[in-house]
């Protein structure tokens, strides 16, 4: 000890400067919140059967944090933000428990997720029975709703989506069809999963009313060793147009049977396998004018309210960063993170998860997408994207090039060819 000496605090010092009003300038700056930094929560399918819907993820977070700067503002204050990313190997299962490992562990503030009601419903339902906050797309509203049990009446509390649904693709498919020559036969290729089950339920109905036939041949487990057994119904009701929805492997199986059964219809349209190129091109010559639903593409006429970038230039800036060619999820990736950033932006207490979820609920935004808005339906908590056809032509800078064929239910999105028959 120091003889003589007092003994110098923390507490003594403070005082001491309170005392000759050192400190007085200090006292009266208004109070700012200490930035800290913001947990986006991600869930998908980075290996798997679905694993090509993951592809253009670390581009579009790249871009967006390029964009941002890597913090977003929250009244007035920069906030740092990390994505934590978790695989959910295309199971449900497992998307289930690394959603809880996102909420319990790393204690994220919201989670965004996305490919297909596997990936998307139980991440969903995680996120609902522990109050955080979720933001999801690229599953139809029909199966991520009903899927989960949602009640039209009440709808949920904290999960949020936006997709076109399984009715708008109905809608968009049939005249379509009916630009072409068919004996109007559609046989459905509806495995037991979420999706397969909604639209064998919802669509033969649908045809059926507008004068097309249904041919099912029944749900089946997947992965499937072979189709034989479908596609024997369909070469006996003399099927015209396939319709379905399966991971690019399955198609790959079915359509190969196809040809070995010599099966030829005239209209091919499976939902999920026939919307990446890198599914389309190993079929070769056999996967000229496939069709596919188009959700998003370079030609639609939609920037980032984010980032002002165009739906053209974000497909140009994607091939020049991956020498691959542009794809439909690329939108909806950049959509997600769009509409993520913008409901933190809008949040008024970013400590409190039910700020959060306020903020969500009140979406009003212009992405890259389209317009989305959670309270405008068709379902609760859900946003009605866009959606137009498509087909795969033999292309001019790669193999096959997708070129918008009908915009029946979306004329704001100009088409670029004309519907085509599947050529043998």
């Amino acid at each position: 000890m120091n003889k003589g000496k007092l003994p110098i605090n923390r507490r003594s010092v403070v005082q001491g400067l309170a005392a000759t009003g050192v400190m007085a300038t200090s006292v009266a700056r208004p109070a700012f919140a200490a930035p800290r930094t913001i947990k986006i929560g991600l869930v998908q399918p980075s290996t798997g059967p679905l694993a090509f819907f993951t592809e253009q993820m670390p581009f579009t977070i790249a871009q967006i944090k390029k964009a941002t700067g890597g913090t977003i503002k929250i009244n007035g204050t920069d906030h740092p933000f990390e994505v934590v990313v978790k695989d959910s190997q295309s199971n449900p299962n497992r998307a289930a428990e690394v959603a809880q490992e996102l909420i319990l562990r790393d204690k994220v503030d919201i989670i965004a997720t996305y490919a297909t009601p596997e990936t998307v419903n139980p991440v969903s339902d995680q996120c609902e029975l522990n109050g955080i906050p979720c933001v999801s797309n690229d599953a139809p509203l029909e199966p991520y709703f009903f899927g989960r049990k949602g009640d039209p009446k009440k709808g949920f509390d904290w999960t949020y989506h936006f997709f076109f649904s399984g009715k708008q693709l109905a809608s968009s498919l049939v005249p379509y069809w009916n630009r072409l020559s068919t004996n109007k036969t559609v046989g459905g290729l509806w495995p037991n999963d979420g999706d397969g089950i909604a639209q064998s339920r919802d669509f033969p109905p649908f045809f059926q009313s507008k004068g097309y036939k249904s041919i099912d041949p029944g749900r089946f487990d997947m992965p499937a060793s072979n189709y034989n057994a479908q596609i024997t119904k369909f070469k006996a009701e003399q099927v015209d147009i396939v319709q379905g929805v399966l991971p690019p492997p399955e198609f790959t199986t079915f359509w190969n049977g196809a040809a070995q059964q010599g099966y030829k219809p005239k209209v091919v349209y499976v939902g999920k396998a026939c919307e990446f190129p890198e599914a389309i091109y190993p079929l070769g010559a056999r996967a000229n004018h496939l069709t596919t639903e188009v959700w998003w593409s370079k030609f639609h006429p939609f920037k980032s309210g984010l980032t002002g970038v165009s739906s053209q230039d974000l497909a140009d800036q994607w091939e020049k960063a991956s020498n691959k060619q542009w794809s439909l999820p690329l939108g909806f990736r950049h959509a997600l993170f769009e509409v993520v950033i913008d409901v933190l932006k809008r949040t008024q207490n970013i400590d409190k998860a039910a700020s959060i979820r306020d903020a969500i609920r009140a979406t009003n935004y212009k992405s890259i997408v389209g317009p989305i808005d959670f309270r405008t339906g068709p379902l609760p908590n859900c946003a009605q994207t866009p959606l137009v056809i498509g087909q795969w032509f033999k292309g001019k800078k790669y193999l096959f090039e997708m070129s918008i064929v009908d915009n029946s239910t979306a004329p704001e999105i100009p088409t670029n060819a004309a519907p085509e028959l599947v050529t043998y």
